[in-house]
């Protein structure tokens, strides 16, 4: 007898796990993106006529480390550009197998970040370099561009929203299926981040609106660029069980 009730429990068993519906689907959802930050790159290097001098003398080397020092004395600390670091070298070639001094190079860069509040803050700066290496023989200063990015504290957030919103909506598949099957549906697995299309962080560049208006006056104020919100997706794969 004992054996006979323990055959129907494991036909009982077989039936309740046969009866177990899987459904596999892919998901999807969206948050739009806005570019609120800033960021440009700015770069000195040297001009035409350093890269043609044989010998630069001590007092020509400190011209051109006076001229960046003044720069970074008026960036300070604080500063929505961040680096000044820069080198002098020698530029070398080689000429019937032999290894010959040809002119110098030097560069200069800083790496900038900021709001549109701080539009104000970047022309000076930019005024500021622009000033001191039109003083100086050997330098070259190059209009640099400007970036408008999303920040990668927002990017974070936006993660969280998207990772709430693919669980909102496999709560939501599990009602409908349940409906739809007249069946018990809920999530047995779900991959919250199986695919994820990750935003381009630079969503539109725009070369500075700056022209040099002549020797005597100072450069243009930039005008900031602009850029189009995006959206931001991320695929996940969900499995309900249904019985």
């Amino acid at each position: 007898m004992l054996k006979r009730w323990a055959f129907v429990f494991a036909v009982w068993v077989g039936i309740e796990v046969s009866a177990e519906m899987l459904i596999k689907q892919d998901l999807s959802v969206s948050v739009e993106v806005e570019a609120t930050k800033y960021v440009s790159l700015v770069n000195i290097k040297e001009n035409e006529s350093l890269r043609k001098l044989k010998i630069l003398s001590l007092e020509d080397k400190n011209t051109i480390i006076k001229t960046y020092n003044r720069i970074n004395e008026f960036l300070g600390r604080e500063s929505i550009c961040k680096g000044g670091s820069f080198n002098i070298e020698p530029i070398y070639e080689y000429k019937n197998g032999k290894k010959v001094q040809n002119g110098f190079e030097s560069h200069y860069s800083l790496s900038c970040e900021f709001g549109e509040m701080q539009k104000e803050d970047y022309n000076k700066i930019i005024q500021k370099i622009e000033s001191e290496v039109r003083k100086n023989p050997y330098l070259l200063f190059a209009l640099p561009s400007i970036d408008k990015v999303v920040d990668e504290k927002s990017l974070l957030e936006i993660e969280e929203q998207l990772n709430v919103k693919m669980l909102q909506l496999a709560l939501q598949k599990a009602k409908d299926y349940s409906n739809l099957s007249r069946q018990k549906c809920s999530i047995k697995e779900i991959n919250l981040n199986a695919v994820q299309e990750r935003v381009t962080p630079t969503l539109m560049k725009s070369a500075l609106n700056m022209t040099a208006k002549d020797e005597a006056r100072t450069m243009e104020s930039v005008s900031l660029p602009t850029a189009k919100n995006t959206q931001k997706t991320t695929r996940g794969n969900v499995i309900f069980s249904c019985r």
